[in-house]
């Protein structure tokens, strides 16, 4: 690890990736030289799914390119929401965000992080709008999905489902150490966790979101909804259980 103090760590779930991780970490490692003095310094996680591809390899390959990038191997598969809370627990950042592997949003959106870590922000949650960057039946499941969030979990926010979300360190330490979802619904316990606990929740509009060809949602559409909905029902259950944040 640098000895310089970590402001940012960069959680990224990769699995299968191997098509696109190599170009994702050009592309990230170009952008944080880049942007160095707004960003400080940087740690980058991968977490790898055990697959059928070289996805490990080739980060491993990458690691020059970086202050510091560390690959952590996450077994056997078993759900996104598995692997962002083992980089999570794993980071050493002052603020953790997780990231998708396609890039889908840009990473100028990494200095408005920025910006807002320098407000102190307790939990930082990229939203998308859902009517302009999703069609047909991934906007129909992503619309009545955030819906029945709202109603259901007393969670304002238009879009829980965006993969970019950032957190202070003991906000991470608190909200992932309670995580119970493993699969594609864990944003949704987290966020319902974040406001249960009072947590400052800014939200940071991403207006240029890109569905990435071939990107995650793509080939679980149906599947990943049912299974997000089945969450959704267990954090319900669960929710009322978790104890408010204590006051300072």
């Amino acid at each position: 690890m640098n000895e310089a103090r970590v402001e940012l760590s960069i959680v990224i779930p990769a699995y299968n990736e191997a098509r696109r991780i190599g170009v994702t970490l050009e592309t990230l490692s170009d952008h944080l030289q880049a942007h160095h003095e707004d960003l400080g310094t940087v740690e980058v996680i991968v977490v790898v799914a055990r697959g059928h591809d070289r996805t490990a390899d080739l980060a491993r390959n990458a690691a020059d390119e970086f202050e510091t990038l560390r690959v952590l191997d996450a077994g056997t598969p078993a759900g996104k929401g598995r692997d962002v809370r083992l980089g999570m627990r794993a980071a050493e950042g002052r603020y953790r965000l997780f990231m998708d592997a396609d890039l889908a949003t840009p990473l100028h959106h990494l200095e408005s992080v920025a910006a807002l870590m320098r407000e102190d922000a307790d939990v930082i949650v990229g939203v998308r709008d859902l009517r302009q960057t999703h069609h047909g039946l991934r906007k129909i499941i992503s619309n009545f999905g955030n819906r029945l969030v709202r109603r259901l979990l007393d969670v304002d926010i238009r879009d829980t489902q965006c993969g970019f979300k950032a957190f202070r360190a003991p906000v991470a330490d608190d909200l992932f150490g309670r995580q119970t979802i493993l699969g594609w619904g864990f944003d949704i316990e987290i966020l319902a966790l974040a406001v249960r606990r009072g947590y400052r929740i800014e939200t940071l509009p991403i207006d240029d979101w890109q569905d990435i060809a071939g990107g995650t949602f793509t080939n679980v559409a149906v599947t990943g909804a049912l299974s997000t909905f089945r969450d959704l029902v267990k954090v319900r259950r669960s929710i009322a259980r978790a104890e408010p944040r204590p006051m300072p």
